[in-house]
């Protein structure tokens, strides 16, 4: 039941990010988007600018395989204020219900990375996708 509402969740992500425009530009706090590596998005009214730069590890367990272990996925992202830029890396475990979130100055940016691994498929880096929301902690 669990591994179903998971997989179930990934396909609408999918359909989500299929709808959606160019990552590169600017995003309304609270909307979600997604960025290919190497894109970057700017938070409208807010100094933050978030840039997708690399898949540091996607060790998931695919669907329909039974695994030992669930995995992880771990991207690094960039984040920009005023003139300091930091490198964040978000770590998501594999097979958990998204979104997964953290925490960062004031802002709460909820983030999964896509597609799923499928077996027998290699998810090449220009297939991933990094789905995020980006919020003003109140």
């Amino acid at each position: 039941m669990k591994r179903a509402l998971v997989i179930l969740m990934i396909l609408i992500a999918g359909l989500v990010i299929a709808g959606c425009g160019s990552g590169t530009g600017t995003v309304a706090p609270g909307e979600e988007f997604s960025l290919k590596i190497g894109e970057s998005a700017s938070i409208r009214g807010e100094d933050l600018e978030i840039t997708f730069l690399e898949v540091l590890e996607d060790s998931r367990c695919p669907k329909n395989v039974e695994c030992i272990w669930a995995g992880r996925a771990k991207s690094l992202i960039e984040l920009k204020t005023g003139d300091s830029a930091e490198r964040v890396e978000l770590s998501e475990p594999g097979l958990t219900e998204p979104p997964n979130s953290l925490t960062y100055l004031d802002y709460s940016i909820t983030f999964m990375l896509l597609p799923y691994p499928e077996e027998p498929d290699k998810i090449e880096d220009d297939e991933y996708r990094l789905l995020l929301t980006v919020s003003r902690v109140k």
